[in-house]
Order: structure tokens, then sequence, then C-alpha cells
């Protein structure tokens, strides 16, 4: 058993070397390739079942395993955000309704960016936007403007209206609970005290206690 583990620990601290690779004036193994060390002395000279040394990463091996690191993060990252603007938007076509493609026309424009980029500030505040005006006015397009750029942040959004909610409670449909507990942990409708009678059209931006985000047309 004894030898075994010896054996182990051997391959454990043992470097493979490359064709290229070289022996410098310290002893240790350096890269052919970046002509870094492949391996490092233990601290203060001590041991490890007879060997003095254990393996290092080379500039160029950290150099691909930071790459393989950060694309592996990407890919989680953007499969997160699919996920969201799935679940986030009934219409798909609002993936597409995003600050890169805003013509810059609505003088909103910056107010709802400044939401996004005080995202942190806005969720602690629990603080809301309010947007108001006639048909085609932009009022849709600047809340799913902030609803993606939020998603983009892997924050998780839903963009819909009070008109949707109704159908789809009334409706029967296989995943109905687990829709009613998702639209409970984005929106506590006793929070809002709007009077409906006032605007007939409004979206309404909000954070609430669960830290999520509400889009609504209300």
């Amino acid at each position: 058993m004894k030898n075994e583990i010896e054996a182990m620990i051997t391959d454990i601290t043992a470097t493979t070397a490359e064709a290229e690779d070289y022996t410098g004036e310290d002893g240790l193994l350096y890269c052919g390739k970046c002509h870094t060390p492949k391996e490092a002395y233990f601290a203060e000279g001590k041991t490890c079942f007879g060997r003095d040394r254990h393996p290092t990463d080379c500039d160029c091996q950290r150099a691909a395993r930071e790459k393989q690191q950060a694309a592996e993060s990407r890919q989680k990252h953007l499969e997160k955000v699919e996920d969201l603007k799935r679940r986030g938007f009934t219409d798909p076509a609002m993936r597409n309704w995003t600050f890169e493609h805003d013509n810059g026309r609505n003088p909103q424009t910056e107010t709802a960016r400044f939401y996004v980029e005080s995202w942190e500030t806005m969720q602690a505040e629990n603080i809301g936007y309010l947007f108001w005006g006639g048909v085609g006015t932009g009022k849709s397009y600047l809340a799913a403007c902030i609803a993606n750029a939020l998603m983009e942040k892997e924050v998780a959004v839903c963009m819909t209206n009070f008109a949707t909610i109704l159908n789809d409670l009334a409706a029967s449909f296989e995943g109905r609970n687990e829709y009613i507990s998702r639209l409970c942990s984005y929106f506590n409708c006793s929070n809002y005290k709007g009077n409906r009678g006032t605007c007939t059209s409004t979206h309404y931006v909000r954070v609430d206690f669960l830290e999520e985000v509400v889009l609504g047309e209300i």
C-alpha cells in the first residue's frame, strides 16, 4: 500500500517534459516556448517523498488555462442569458429591442440607460420607473431595452402586462404553478398605488423585495 501511495505522489509531483523543454541553471525544467519554469522548489527546502520540486504552470500553460476558463465562463453566461430571455419575454421580437438598436430619438433613452447603469442603487433603494405617453412614443421599447440590458447582467426580468397575466391565471396548462410562483417572485402588486383611471397605457419598472425586476404594462 505504501509503495502505491509513493507511486501516486511521484506521478503527481512529476513534470512531463516536451521535446523543446530544457533544464535551467537552477536545475528546474523550463518551457522551450516561453522560457519560464515548469517546476518550482518546495518552500524552505522541504521535500515530499524524496522530491524537492513540484509542477507549476509556465506562462504559456497559464495563458492557455485562463483562456479556456474564460471561454467556459462566457459559454455559461450566454446560456444563462438565453434562459432568462426565453422566460422573460412573451414576444421573441423584444429580444432585439435594445439600446444598441435604438435610433436615439427618444429623449428618455439616457434616463433608461441610467437605470441599468445604477442597477445596484435602484435595487438597494427599491426604485422603479413609470413611463407613460401616447401610442408610438417608445414606452414598450424603452422598457424592453432595460429588460435586455439587465438580463445581460444575469438579472431575472419578466416583461408582461396585466391582461396577459390575468388570461394566463385563468387558463389551465402544464407548468401553471411554476408560472404563478415566478410571477410572485417578480412582482408584489400591493406595492403599486397608481390610479389606473389617470393613465391608460404606461410601463412600470420596479424592483421588488425579492431582488427581481418587473416590467409590466399597467
